[in-house]
């Protein structure tokens, strides 16, 4: 299923809402994802961190983006986010092994909250969405919003996802108005920023506070290259 079949079975709640659901570990909620499982950069940070401890050929973000991810280009001025690949003819999640998530720990927010799907209203507050694409979920123990997300949408989680959707108008601004000669060097800038100069042993949030400033000074003077 892509983004749009998805979205259109997602609607608004309130946080105050319940809704009986149960994980049935069918493992069908990560198939069929060609496109459809984003990698926000906080996620990938994490995933990185998670991954290096099994895997020494993964010592920092790029390792982890070069394997596990593949580009979903959103708008044609280069402005991409990442998605998980897939694998099998059924088009399953990279991390699927026996319907079981092999990154349960450090799996990206879109796994984490699911049925939920979590933003930034106008007003600066949380909203959330319930997505019923897989109706056979609906059913069993009745669960609370809010309570499902405090445990599940962190703090981190909701101070990187102000950041990132107050950031988006502006970076993705300069970048339509860069020149079609300088387009790679920009989608190199916003690889760099968003999700590869990192270092693992350090906070996250800070560090992406400060590539977005950098970001932004970047795009900015490459827009005006002639």
């Amino acid at each position: 299923m892509n983004i749009e079949e998805v979205l259109s079975t997602t609607y608004r709640v309130s946080a105050h809402d319940r809704f009986p659901f149960r994980c049935t570990c069918c493992g069908e909620c990560c198939r069929h994802v060609r496109q459809s499982v984003p990698v926000e950069s906080l996620d990938a940070f994490r995933l990185a961190r998670l991954l290096r401890e099994r895997d020494k050929a993964i010592t920092c973000m790029d390792d982890f983006v070069e394997r596990y991810t593949e580009l979903a280009l959103l708008d044609e001025c280069g402005y991409f986010m990442l998605m998980l690949k897939v694998t099998d003819v059924d088009d399953a999640c990279i991390f699927l092994q026996e319907n079981r998530c092999a990154v349960h720990a450090a799996k990206p927010r879109a796994c984490r909250i699911y049925p939920f799907v979590a933003g930034i209203g106008d007003d600066g507050r949380p909203e959330y969405l319930v997505s019923r694409e897989k109706t056979h979920h609906f059913k069993g123990t009745v669960v609370h919003v809010k309570t499902w997300m405090k445990r599940r949408f962190t703090e981190e989680d909701e101070n990187f996802l102000r950041m990132d959707l107050s950031s988006a108008p502006d970076i993705a601004k300069f970048m339509r108005r860069i020149p079609e000669m300088h387009r790679q060097r920009a989608m190199f800038l916003f690889w760099r920023y968003k999700y590869s100069d990192f270092d693992l042993e350090q906070p996250f949030l800070d560090q992406y506070a400060k590539n977005l400033q950098q970001l932004r000074a970047a795009l900015s003077l490459l827009a005006r290259q002639p």
